[in-house]
């Protein structure tokens, strides 16, 4: 096709301000959006909230129900400086923080997947993921910024920078406890992540205690690890577009030992898998790193029992940028996978379509093609994660 053609022979420079261009112009829509109408379509309330209330201490910013405020209290810290702004600023703020994030952390993939073509897959990656990140860019979903944090742990870990992977992993379990499934696997799986790691969290969680009240903290921390234990258990509800959530809308109701049995198997199976991927590509860390990771991602989307469908964006990341390293291929092989890929990505963004698509998909159309996708990719013993022409040895002569 005409466009593929294109894309393969766009100049370097060219396609890095065309991407460019589509970032800002899409970061402005979202912040005249929701300057405009701040307190529609967010979650950002809840966020702004637990700020006030923690800094307030004398309330406690977890209640006894299964939802409300399900974050670390360091959520509530790292959002203050959204919350002190006038609503019209500091809403549009957070946004692009996880936009920036996003486009980060695909500029930096892509540069290790192709630094030859790096340009080139970041234009095609950015056309591929923005649909995907409407719905958690409008509604200022943590999932945004996680995106953008995984791929950012990718690439440090492939450049073996323990350190600087450690934070970007820890604020991303800061921001929304979940993270925690990338941040144990990498844990797992890289020895020299450990170390960092661990004495990182600690720092985390000590750093709390900054707050004018310890006693208030300490407290806290019981709240959160209570609510933790109780947000972790079956939800019995339509509305959660999980492997189990899809189960459920289709009339099939597990119960909930069964559940909560399934989701510890799968865990287990995602860091056996993990380790298997560090030995597949022992030899190339950037997919090493990329392939854990990415299991990570596909953990969440399946197993989490609050995966949404904004959710996704966070899988789409790592598929937009496999489908345009395919994309830009010279292969005719190459750009077939590609193609399938770029479908995939694009069907994560199903809720960005509207009447009909949207209602005729929800809750149960992701998980399913989510499935597919994990089954294909372990079918195939993660062959999906190799290049099928000459990029390897774009990368190693990017390396040397």
């Amino acid at each position: 096709m005409r466009i593929f053609r294109f894309l393969r022979d766009l100049d370097s420079r060219r396609a890095v301000r065309i991407a460019v261009v589509v970032w800002i112009l899409f970061a402005l829509i979202i912040g005249i959006v929701v300057a405009s109408r701040p307190d529609k379509h967010t979650v950002t309330p809840e966020y702004r909230q637990a700020s006030l209330t923690w800094w307030g201490g004398r309330e406690s910013l977890y209640d006894g129900s299964q939802v409300g405020y399900l974050y670390l209290p360091q959520e509530a810290i790292l959002y203050t400086p959204y919350q002190v702004l006038p609503k019209r600023i500091g809403e549009p703020l957070w946004r692009w923080t996880g936009l920036a994030l996003l486009a980060m952390g695909l500029w930096r993939v892509a540069g290790l997947l192709s630094p030859a073509k790096q340009e080139r897959l970041f234009l095609v990656a950015t056309l591929l993921v923005i649909p995907a990140a409407c719905a958690s860019a409008q509604d200022g979903q943590v999932n945004l910024p996680l995106a953008g944090l995984m791929l950012l742990s990718v690439a440090e870990v492939a450049r073996s920078r323990w350190n600087q992977a450690a934070v970007w992993l820890l604020f991303a379990v800061m921001l929304k406890p979940i993270a925690l499934a990338p941040a144990l696997l990498a844990f797992v799986c890289f020895g020299s992540l450990r170390i960092p790691l661990f004495l990182g969290f600690l720092i985390c969680l000590a750093a709390a205690y900054l707050h004018p009240s310890a006693a208030y903290v300490t407290a806290e921390y019981h709240h959160f690890w209570a609510k933790f234990l109780l947000a972790g258990h079956p939800l019995v509800k339509d509305n959660f577009s999980d492997f189990f959530g899809m189960l459920w809308h289709w009339g099939i109701h597990p119960v909930p030992v069964i559940i909560t049995a399934a989701r510890a198997v799968a865990a287990l199976l995602a860091l056996v898998l993990a380790i298997h991927v560090t030995r597949r590509f022992r030899s190339d860390s950037v997919l090493e790193a990329f392939g854990v990771l990415l299991l990570s991602a596909l953990y969440l989307m399946l197993f989490n029992p609050r995966t949404e469908e904004n959710s996704f964006v966070m899988l789409a990341a790592f598929t937009a940028l496999l489908a345009a390293r395919d994309l830009v291929a010279g292969s005719s092989h190459g750009q077939f996978r590609g193609k399938w890929l770029a479908v995939f990505c694009l069907l994560l963004a199903v809720d960005a379509y509207g009447y009909p698509i949207f209602p005729l998909t929800r809750i149960w159309f992701k998980p399913l093609i989510t499935s597919l996708f994990l089954l294909t990719l372990v079918a195939g013993n993660f062959s999906l994660l190799k290049a099928l022409d000459s990029q390897a040895e774009d990368r190693n002569l990017g390396e040397g």
